[in-house]
């Protein structure tokens, strides 16, 4: 996933970043499905947040430690989506 214009981060985009770094199967990141469901604890949602700044330029940190893992990847896509529009 290459630095993206802020509007274009969508849940196709969290599901391919969550392919590359957690090598989870297409089929179970459903836009449905929680981050708790897939078993990502706040390390890997660190490691999320990290990568997506890096690819961004915005900063997420405060984003990151208020994503709770019982929300849906959709949510946590649109979340994202309307931080980096700010």
């Amino acid at each position: 996933m290459a630095e993206q214009a802020v509007e274009e981060f969508t849940t196709e985009s969290l599901v391919a970043l969550l392919q590359e770094l957690f090598a989870f199967p297409a089929e179970e990141l459903v836009p449905t499905k929680t981050l708790d469901e897939l078993g990502l604890d706040s390390l890997a949602l660190m490691e999320l947040g990290a990568v997506i700044e890096e690819r961004t330029g915005v900063e997420l940190a405060t984003l990151v430690d208020g994503i709770s893992r019982s929300v849906s990847l959709d949510h946590v896509a649109r979340t994202i989506a309307g931080v980096l529009a700010r």
